[in-house]
């Protein structure tokens, strides 16, 4: 049996302000261009973002503005885990569809454990989420500078 943890949106803001993240960021190994990756960590969540360094600003000039330009297909810009497991971050409404008055009940975090393979629920956009720890858990360090590489 897979298993993974599920945490509701709301719940995902939260551990973003309140925790004391320790952060890193630094160069993927596996790919011929620029691909970075901060890592932050906090009481056994691990959050990974991915975003590219050294890109023109393409949309200088457009209507179709990104906040950051869009990885490709074979990259993820956002991973979580909370004790080595994956989590899914829902949408809070569905979140307490699927377990209020249930026998699963949130931990200090907010995470339930469910079986993978009957979770059935649509996860919250990895961009949006990517952007929320740009915005909520940075801890005054620019997330999306390559000045200040560590070691890994």
């Amino acid at each position: 049996m897979s298993e993974l943890y599920c945490i509701s949106y709301s719940d995902f803001g939260y551990l973003l302000t309140e925790k004391d993240w320790s952060i890193k960021i630094h160069k993927l190994k596996d790919y011929d261009f620029e691909v970075y990756e901060d890592l932050l960590t906090s009481d056994g969540i691990t959050l990974k973002r991915r975003f590219l360094g050294s890109v023109p600003d393409l949309f200088e000039n457009s209507s179709e503005f990104k906040s950051e330009p869009e990885l490709p297909s074979d990259i993820e810009r956002f991973l979580m885990t909370y004790n080595g497991t994956e989590v899914v971050v829902v949408g809070s409404y569905d979140f307490e569809r699927l377990f209020s008055g249930k026998d699963k009940a949130k931990d200090e975090y907010g995470f339930v454990k469910v079986d993978k393979a009957l979770f059935t629920c649509n996860q919250y956009s990895s961009e949006d989420l990517a952007e929320d720890v740009v915005l909520l858990a940075s801890n005054g360090i620019d997330l999306n500078s390559t000045d200040n590489l560590s070691e890994v």
